[in-house]
């Protein structure tokens, strides 16, 4: 089985009932992707396909929990071995990750605290944590999905978004001024951000959880 294989799987077995799927969106300022991102104008799902439990799918997946409403991987069946005893659920649960499982013909949320859609969840299952979804961030890159879009789990070159110009624009300034902090590179570009305050601390944030490399002198 290929990633493209089991991410297809994934699709199929229609686990994000109502939602937009877009595929390989390319975000970070390194062209990072995620393999699937779902979402309803509302809840954004993130999903990181990979054919084996390591720590590179959960470092993947741990990119996108701040930006999402939730993050999962998924994996094959044969990398889950009795999930609810295993200590790779405690895992999953200590970084607040979900998991779908992949077996040969459907895909599905082998517990229910890792299924976002399941309103009755017993007593002994920790939930999986809901996130308003960042919207600034993800807007702009769906809006030009369908133009360079790559099925999940291709390898995806760097592509050019709103997003990617904003960082690569102020990575200019800071060469240009390293004595600068990053209040004052903004005043110097125009970015996709509806206001300077807004652009500042979102940056600040994706720099806190790795989707950029911090640039500025505070």
């Amino acid at each position: 089985m290929t990633e493209v294989e089991l991410s297809n799987i994934v699709k199929e077995s229609n686990l994000f009932p109502g939602f937009t799927l877009h595929e390989e969106v390319g975000m970070d300022i390194n062209g990072n992707s995620c393999d699937m991102v779902y979402e309803n104008g509302d809840q954004v799902f993130c999903i990181e396909a990979k054919l084996h439990f390591n720590f590179e799918v959960l470092a993947q997946a741990c990119r996108w929990r701040e930006l999402a409403t939730a993050s999962f991987i998924a994996v094959p069946s044969t990398t889950i071995n009795d999930i609810f005893h295993s200590p790779k659920k405690t895992v999953l649960n200590e970084l607040d990750l979900g998991l779908i499982v992949v077996y040969d013909d459907k895909a599905n949320f082998p517990l229910r605290e890792f299924d976002p859609f399941d309103t009755e969840k017993k007593w002994f299952c920790s939930n999986l944590l809901m996130r308003p979804a960042d919207w600034e961030f993800w807007k702009p890159l769906f809006e030009r999905i369908g133009k360079n879009e790559t099925p999940a789990g291709s390898k995806l070159g760097k592509r050019s978004t709103p997003f990617t110009r904003t960082v690569d624009a102020l990575k200019r300034c800071a060469k240009d001024h390293p004595d600068y902090n990053l209040k004052q590179l903004l005043t110097l570009v125009d970015t996709h951000y509806s206001n300077k305050s807004s652009a500042e601390s979102c940056i600040r944030r994706y720099a806190k959880v790795g989707i950029i490399e911090k640039f500025w002198r505070e």
